[in-house]
């Protein structure tokens, strides 16, 4: 397939799955993500809010007494840390959020495969523990890999304008080429390919996969929008599966 091909196809999957998981009263499992997120958040804040308290603790114990530039500095900790985990969240919220929904869009993939090719797959519990942890163990990695090069993209910005054009659409394709992998590697591994084969057809589907990720990035640019991008990945997670189906049948 050539480069409008594949993202022709990427993009074009999302109607399908949208009227696909409206169809088949799927829907409910798109709200799942949404509540994990709440969870994930509020888990963060009073993490920082934990932290702030700990380290002020720490100060008022080492100081033998109060001056007016501590106590401001006690007050900034206790405003900064929190905002500081909620940046944090932001960035791996929805890796976090996606790793604790694998089971949730594994079920979803099989679903869709079920439905478009009339194929069961029946229930295995060790297959599916195999699956989740695989799933699992990828969104570790892709998000390990995600943070190095977005880092290196940043140094960018040290050119001024162009340099901060340049790093900001690189790290966008680079988050959608990583959340896109992570969508198709539901499907790749119910069809029994390796998690090495499994990243090498995403790479040669590389802008299939950004396309299927860049809907689900480009929310994360957005004030909340990781909220919005975990009400998206169950969509992904059935766009790919769509993408991947309909071009195993055009190759059969």
């Amino acid at each position: 397939m050539t480069i409008p091909q594949q993202l022709q196809a990427g993009l074009a999957s999302y109607p399908k799955a949208i009227r696909l998981i409206f169809a088949n009263h799927l829907g409910k499992y798109l709200l799942i993500p949404v509540l994990l997120n709440i969870i994930v958040v509020i888990a963060f804040i009073f993490s920082g809010v934990g932290v702030s308290d700990w380290i002020n603790g720490i100060i008022e114990r080492s100081v033998d007494s109060m001056n007016g530039w501590i106590h401001a500095a006690m007050i900034g900790i206790k405003i900064i840390i929190p905002i500081v985990f909620f940046a944090l969240f932001v960035f791996i919220g929805g890796t976090i959020v996606n790793v604790l929904m694998s089971p949730i869009y594994t079920f979803l993939s099989e679903k869709t495969e079920t439905i478009l090719t009339g194929k069961e797959f029946p229930f295995d519990l060790k297959q599916t523990l195999k699956d989740v942890w695989r799933a699992v163990i990828i969104a570790i990695s892709n998000t390990a890999k995600q943070l190095i090069l977005t880092a290196l993209c940043l140094l960018l910005n040290f050119v001024p304008v162009a340099g901060s054009i340049v790093s900001l659409v690189l790290i966008f394709i680079i988050n959608a080429y990583y959340f896109g992998s992570g969508f198709m590697d539901y499907t790749f591994e119910r069809w029994r390919i390796s998690a090495k084969d499994s990243r090498n057809e995403t790479y040669q589907m590389k802008y299939l996969a950004i396309a299927n990720g860049a809907v689900y990035s480009l929310p994360l640019y957005l004030f909340c929008g990781a909220f919005i991008a975990a009400f998206i990945g169950g969509v992904s997670t059935v766009a790919a599966t769509i993408s991947q189906t309909e071009l195993k049948g055009k190759q059969a």
